[in-house]
C-alpha cells in the first residue's frame, strides 16, 4: 500500500507485458479469496462506523451528560463515523464490481490499484480527522481529568502499535494477493 510498492508493481507489470509473448493469467482462486476477505473487512468497517454514528448521534440528540462529554465531541464523532461508513460502502461496492475472472490482467491491476489508492487516501483522511479530534479531546481532558488523559494516551499508543504491526500488514497482503498471477 506504499507508493514505492505501487510503482514497483506497475513497472514489473509493464516489463512483463512488454517482454513476454506468453499470456499472463490471473490466479483466480487466490484473487477471489483476497477479494472476499477485503469485502468482509470493508463490511465490518461499515457496520462498526454506523454503530458508532448511531450511538453518538443518539447521545448528541438526547443531550446525555454534556458536562462529561460536550455535545460538539459527540457531534464530531457521529458525523465522522457516518462519513466513514459511507466511504467504506463506496469501497465495498467498488471492489464488489470487479470481476476477477472476466477482466484482463492489465484491467484488473488498474482496478485494484485504483481501489488500493482509494483505501489509502481514505485512511489518511480519516487519520487526519482523528488527529484533530484527539487533539481537541486531549487538550480538553488535560485540564479536566488527568487520569482520563493518561488512559486515552495509553490506549492510542496501543491502538497505533496494533495497527502498524497487525492490521496494516494484513491489508497489504490481501492487496498483494488480489493481484496474484500464475
Amino acid at each position: 500500500m506504499q507508493l514505492d510498492e505501487l510503482k514497483q508493481n506497475m513497472s514489473l507489470l509493464e516489463q512483463v507485458l512488454s517482454k513476454s509473448s506468453v499470456e499472463i493469467t490471473i490466479n483466480v482462486s487466490a484473487s477471489e479469496t483476497a477479494k472476499n476477505k477485503l469485502l468482509v473487512k470493508y463490511r465490518q468497517a461499515v457496520i462498526n462506523n454506523f454503530i458508532l454514528a448511531v450511538v453518538f448521534g443518539c447521545l448528541w440528540i438526547g443531550n446525555v451528560t454534556p458536562d462529561k462529554l460536550p455535545n460538539f465531541f459527540k457531534a464530531f464523532i457521529s458525523i465522522m463515523a457516518i462519513v466513514a461508513s459511507g466511504w467504506y460502502v463506496f469501497l465495498f461496492l467498488k471492489l464488489k464490481s470487479v470481476n476477477i475472472a472476466g477482466e484482463t490482467p492489465a484491467r484488473l491491476f488498474s482496478e485494484t490499484t485504483r481501489i488500493k489508492i482509494f483505501t489509502l487516501s481514505g485512511e489518511i483522511f480519516f487519520g487526519l480527522v482523528l488527529a484533530v479530534f484527539f487533539t481537541l479531546l486531549l487538550s480538553w481532558l488535560f485540564v479536566l481529568n488527568p487520569l482520563a488523559f493518561k488512559l486515552i494516551i495509553v490506549t492510542l499508543v496501543f491502538g497505533l502499535v496494533l495497527g502498524v504491526v497487525y492490521v496494516w500488514p494484513q491489508y497489504m497482503k490481501l492487496f498483494r494477493d488480489l493481484n496474484s498471477i500464475k
